[in-house]
């Protein structure tokens, strides 16, 4: 059994935020989009694990600006317990510089009610969500 610290960022750009399809091959949720983001090495700041994975997995720089939803859950086998740290990230880069790394098969820019049709975990929904409404304007 094992424990880990994954990072994942929403960006907000131009009314949109950036979701990554998990490849096919990936054991754990193939298929499934989800924020980018990734793994905190043992030592490692985590918004500077969360730079390092944005420009890993789609080459993009980001700023990270402040966490706003922490979850945990336990792999189906038991073995791994995974507690994910959600924060705010400011575009730093051109959004045309997107370059997916082999873990991810394809990207979306969507809108708080594009992520009703995706395959998206519900935590992950509930993220996005969450992050887009704080982002928000009400209209009167």
């Amino acid at each position: 059994m094992y424990q880990k610290i994954v990072c994942t960022g929403f960006i907000y750009h131009q009314g949109k935020t950036l979701i990554v399809q998990r490849s096919l091959q990936e054991t754990f949720l193939p298929g499934y989009y989800e924020l980018p983001g990734g793994k905190v090495d043992f030592g490692e700041d985590p918004g500077d694990a969360l730079k390092r994975e944005f420009r890993e997995e789609v080459n993009l720089n980001v700023e990270v600006i402040k966490p706003y939803k922490i979850f945990s859950y336990v792999s189906e086998n038991g073995n791994r317990h995974t507690v994910e740290i959600v924060y705010q990230v400011q575009l730093t880069d051109d959004p045309g510089n997107i370059r997916l790394s082999k873990d991810h098969s394809a990207y979306q820019w969507i809108s708080e009610n594009d992520a009703h049709h995706y395959l998206i975990s519900e935590e992950t929904k509930d993220s996005i969500l969450r992050r887009f409404k704080a982002v928000l304007p009400i209209n009167i």
